[in-house]
């Protein structure tokens, strides 16, 4: 049986309590003899019911957490969300439609290889949620915007069109390391065929 620490803990003080409770009031032994007893098999019950590895402790590949790949999934997963509600009624929504595809090939491709991460890491920790933070306030501007203040724009509609393209490089970057490993696994295999 497998708990968290502090679930673990508190079943095996209650456990050694129980046995404290029998030895010193059922058997009658001293309280120092009990003591020492319920002790011994409170580390006994720690033994035994052993502790749950947190999602920060699982290391899947190159001091990558399962906590960092599932972190990273839900802000690629609500980032994609939000471009494309920000995309719902816009007239230049295809750029955006196709920035949260990206980015949610990206998802896919960090899920399936922790590898992926780490050309990604800076892009979804600290430019992706500005990123998205500038596409929601356009958005807004577009609904909002009346007379002259229109006719700015689709200079910023320009200025996001670029994070289409930084967004498509980092999904390529993934998808160029799926690449490179496959190469060197099959190169590696074809060696070793031909020494065979």
């Amino acid at each position: 049986m497998r708990l968290p620490d502090g679930p673990r803990q508190i079943i095996a003080a209650l456990l050694a309590a129980a046995v404290f409770a029998a030895l010193y009031f059922g058997l009658l032994l001293q309280w120092f003899v009990a003591l020492a007893l319920a002790i011994i098999a409170y580390g006994a019950l720690l033994l035994i019911i052993q502790r749950r590895t947190p999602l920060d402790e699982i290391v899947l590949s190159d001091r990558v957490s399962a906590a960092d790949i599932d972190n990273a999934a839900r802000l690629l997963s609500d980032a994609a969300a939000r471009i494309t509600k920000a995309a719902d009624g816009l007239p230049d929504a295809a750029p955006l439609q196709d920035m949260a595809t990206h980015l949610t090939s990206i998802r896919a491709q960090i899920l399936a290889d922790p590898k992926d991460y780490r050309p990604a890491h800076r892009f979804i920790t600290f430019y992706m949620p500005r990123m998205v933070e500038n596409i929601d306030a356009y958005a807004d501007l577009s609904n909002r915007a009346t007379g002259p203040a229109r006719d700015r724009l689709p200079g910023l509609a320009q200025g996001l069109q670029t994070y289409g393209q930084v967004v498509a490089r980092i999904d390529q970057a993934c998808m160029e390391n799926d690449f490179a490993a496959l190469e060197a696994e099959v190169e590696a295999l074809a060696f070793q065929l031909k020494r065979a």
